[in-house]
């Protein structure tokens, strides 16, 4: 299950904000969102992100994802 912070992360990168950019909006260190992005990740069982790219895209979009996600852990 994603957490809630996780589904944040997603919705940043879906407005295209770097590691940095995300961090400093949640203000939190640019390795605590590397940590979220790896845990974000390893949950969708990719290796790369390249990989976490292809695969918002097979589906539309990352806020598609993550509203999907949401649905699942309520």
């Amino acid at each position: 299950m994603m957490t809630k912070r996780e589904r944040e992360v997603i919705e940043f990168i879906a407005d295209g904000l770097s590691n940095k950019e995300i961090g400093q909006r949640l203000h939190v260190p640019t390795n605590t969102i590397r940590s979220h992005i790896h845990n974000i990740m390893e949950k969708l069982i990719l290796h790369t992100r390249l990989e976490f790219a292809n695969y918002t895209c097979t589906d539309g979009t990352i806020r598609n994802i993550a509203k999907e996600i949401s649905m699942v852990n309520t």
